[in-house]
């Protein structure tokens, strides 16, 4: 029998290299959906085990008009260059006269060569945090070296007036953030940044069923996520928590914003922001709140905040070094 050339998702390659022939019905071993073994056989690994013929029309995630932000980009070769992002080209954008979606232009006058930039490190000051176990299992805490250097810290600049040119993908400016995934007893990563503005959060399941609350600046609400499931939600401007309803995972926080600038402090507690035109910029620290146990569950008090004012030329790095609470 002749094989047709088909168009295929990037895991279904994968599929392809198990059959004996063209047409076999034989298939590799598919570990249970949300397992530690899975590596997403959710939607996109049930999807990935098809071929699709044609223009895609015919594949099972076509009908989904949710609205997603392609590819991830900017920030800092310190862990804030790339989260994750979605790309899904069946948006509801309107089309410009080509059929190339757009997207609203950014909310600060965009200017390219922009040479400026801050770097610096960030420590934890006072008591270092203690292991937690819940009912669950260990919870994982703040990344802190024994040099007290405090990784997986925001830094982000959350105004402009000038600032860098986004890159872009079909005419609209690509993503970073917006992706939360539950794995065992915790919703991870930490804490990110959803950036450039209107955006999608999407939360991903793992093998067993949760309750989650989600409480963005409009009210919280409450949801079920089922096992290798997956739930979308318009992301809303401002700080959105995403804990377990019963309080037995470890909680996630995204901040949904349009600033350019931002990164996530590596090990070492390292950043850098960088294309910055001269000025003076507020800078913002943001660590999650810490976990402590009160009758089986997990209670989270105030998150590590801290604000500095600092000047920048275009002539070298602008040097802050910042102890978080």
């Amino acid at each position: 029998m002749r094989c047709m050339l088909v168009v295929m998702t990037a895991r279904a390659a994968l599929v392809l290299a198990t059959l004996a022939a063209c047409g076999s019905h034989q298939r590799s071993r598919m570990y249970p959906a949300g397992s530690d073994k899975d590596d997403g056989y959710g939607d996109l690994a049930r999807i990935s085990a098809h071929l699709f013929i044609g223009d895609g029309s015919d594949a099972p995630l076509a009908p989904h008009h949710h609205r997603a932000r392609p590819g991830a980009y900017g920030g800092d070769p310190y862990g804030g260059a790339a989260y994750a992002g979605n790309d899904d080209p069946d948006t509801d954008d309107a089309l410009d006269p080509a059929g190339i979606t757009t997207a609203p232009p950014p909310r600060y006058t965009p200017e390219v060569g922009l040479t400026g930039a801050i770097e610096g490190t960030v420590t934890w000051r006072g008591p270092l945090p203690t292991p937690l176990t819940t009912a669950c299992g260990a919870i994982p805490g703040p990344r802190v070296a024994a040099n007290r250097a405090a990784g997986g810290v925001l830094v982000y600049i959350e105004h402009v007036d000038v600032g860098r040119t986004l890159p872009t993908l079909v005419g609209r400016p690509v993503s970073v953030g917006g992706i939360i995934a539950k794995r065992g007893c915790a919703l991870g990563p930490p804490v990110q940044i959803l950036t450039p503005l209107p955006a999608e959060l999407t939360i991903h399941g793992d093998a067993t069923f949760a309750r989650l609350r989600v409480a963005p600046p409009g009210g919280p609400r409450v949801l079920e996520l089922q096992p290798a499931g997956r739930v979308v939600l318009p992301a809303e401007p401002g700080l959105t928590r995403i804990e377990a309803d019963d309080g037995s995972l470890a909680a996630a926080w995204v901040i949904a914003s349009d600033t350019p600038y931002y990164a996530i402090t590596d090990d070492r507690g390292r950043f850098r922001l960088n294309e910055l035109a001269a000025g003076t910029y507020d800078v913002t620290f943001w660590r999650p709140p810490l976990a402590t146990l009160t009758g089986g569950k997990l209670v989270y008090g105030a998150p590590g905040v801290v604000r500095r004012s600092i000047r920048v030329d275009a002539a070298r790095p602008a040097h802050l070094d910042v102890a978080l609470p």
